[in-house]
């Protein structure tokens, strides 16, 4: 598998251990809460095989060449999700959503979601034709990357949440959920409560427990704590160096039940801090977010639905392959990303089972070296060795672990599922079919 330049250990970020600078707890919004296992998925706690991406990463080309092709070389490439950003394909000529629906069968993807307008999402007379479209298209969920919409102040934002839980009552009706997308502003603070954050409002106002859901921008969302770090001017009031006013997996880590997507875009900062989102977005590899200790924070099984998305992937020179070879690299390294932090969470959950009693201490430690081998052999490069590690702790997982079948075949299955990812690997770089 090609590598970032920045190596696995450097891009990634070591899980734990990434500093945060941290602003007030006035500054950081209400985030209390209990973490539940139920993310929407039927079995939270094993890996999901899904990765996705926007279509905005690659819309040039749909653009230029048509769903069809790009369908075929994103499957190629291994994606197996897509986000739509629109249904039509400009130059390469029209094309109904039944015909859009054969493709997407055609080449082993699944429509998981789409961007469309607030207006079209929430408003009744406009948003029964887009939940039709989605249905026909096998989308699970409808959403919208607009800004939160009610402006500046507690009862806008409040009223337009109202809004949007009356619309998650239809989508419900059509087998839908609906989501907002974040970007940096969101994190703003209110004009009438000026340390409490828009997103917070948001958030607090939605009805979780009908259809509405959330999609966290990773990249946006460190954007929203740079540029807002703390309460001050409209533009964004800044720390010192650039520090964090808060840690985006908090809001995860506290609700992993109300995100069910995730966009997962690297970014390099902007030297001014308040400038647009506070980062330029960038292939995944080639920025500073730390996706490892992101996913380490709010557990591996909440990223059922990673896509990746590069808003200027279409700027990519044509010498390093324009958009599809952008969209090839960021692949690649949402694989790496997706399979460190799987291990970390078999980690995780040898932990835990030693805490309960499920698994005795001493048959614990035996497992956790073996999965730190390969951890350490896997951010080497080296997937033949950590395959060999993660055998060992399969097989040790089945002659160790007495007592509690469950936790046995949870184990054994969930670290099956990683030793198949990396065989992929090995197979990929190895140009076995």
């Amino acid at each position: 598998m090609a590598q970032s330049p920045f190596g696995r250990r450097g891009f990634l970020g070591l899980a734990g251990g990434t500093a945060l600078g941290v602003a007030s707890t006035a500054a950081l919004g209400p985030l209390a809460g209990t973490a539940n296992a139920a993310l929407g998925v039927a079995a939270p706690d094993t890996p999901s095989p899904a990765l996705g991406l926007q279509l905005y990463s690659v819309r040039n080309l749909i653009n230029s060449l048509g769903f069809r092709v790009v369908f075929e070389e994103l499957a190629r490439l291994g994606f197996k999700e897509v986000e739509f950003a629109g249904y039509t394909q400009g130059n390469a000529g029209p094309i109904t959503i039944p015909q859009l629906k054969q493709l997407l069968e055609d080449n082993g993807l699944k429509g998981v979601g789409s961007h469309i307008g607030t207006n079209a999402l929430v408003n009744a007379g406009q948003r029964e034709q887009q939940y039709e479209t989605a249905r026909q298209l096998g989308l699970p969920y409808l959403g919208t990357a607009d800004d939160i919409p009610g402006g500046n102040t507690t009862a806008g934002i409040q009223a337009a949440a109202d809004r949007y839980n009356q619309a998650a009552e239809v989508a419900a009706t059509y087998g839908l959920k609906i989501y907002q997308h974040n970007h940096s502003n969101e994190f703003a603070f209110t004009s009438d409560q000026p340390t409490v954050r828009r997103y917070d409002v948001w958030i607090n106002s939605l009805d979780f427990s009908k259809a509405v859901f959330l999609e966290m921008d990773i990249l946006w969302a460190f954007g929203g704590a740079r540029k807002f770090a703390q309460p001050g001017g409209t533009n964004g009031v800044p720390l010192p160096n650039g520090a964090f006013g808060f840690d985006p997996a908090d809001y995860v880590a506290a609700h992993p039940e109300r995100y069910h997507l995730f966009h997962v875009k690297d970014g390099r900062p902007n030297a001014n801090p308040a400038q647009g989102n506070s980062y330029a977005d960038v292939e995944i590899g080639l920025g500073n977010i730390p996706f490892r200790a992101f996913f380490d924070k709010v557990g591996a099984k909440a990223m059922h639905h990673p896509l990746w998305e590069q808003d200027a992937a279409p700027n990519t020179p044509a010498s390093a392959g324009g958009a599809m070879g952008a969209a090839m690299r960021s692949y690649e390294n949402l694989f790496v990303i997706r399979t460190l932090t799987w291990l970390d969470e078999l980690r995780d959950q040898v932990d835990a089972m030693v805490a309960a009693g499920r698994v005795k201490a001493a048959v614990g430690e035996d497992l956790q070296g073996r999965l730190a081998n390969a951890v350490k052999r896997y951010e080497g490069g080296h997937e033949q060795s950590a395959m060999g590690y993660l055998g060992q702790f399969i097989a040790k997982v089945n002659n160790q672990v007495r007592g509690d079948e469950e936790a046995k075949m949870l184990l054994m299955a969930n670290a099956q599922v990683v030793l198949n990812w990396l065989q992929e690997s090995e197979d990929k770089e190895n140009g076995v079919d």
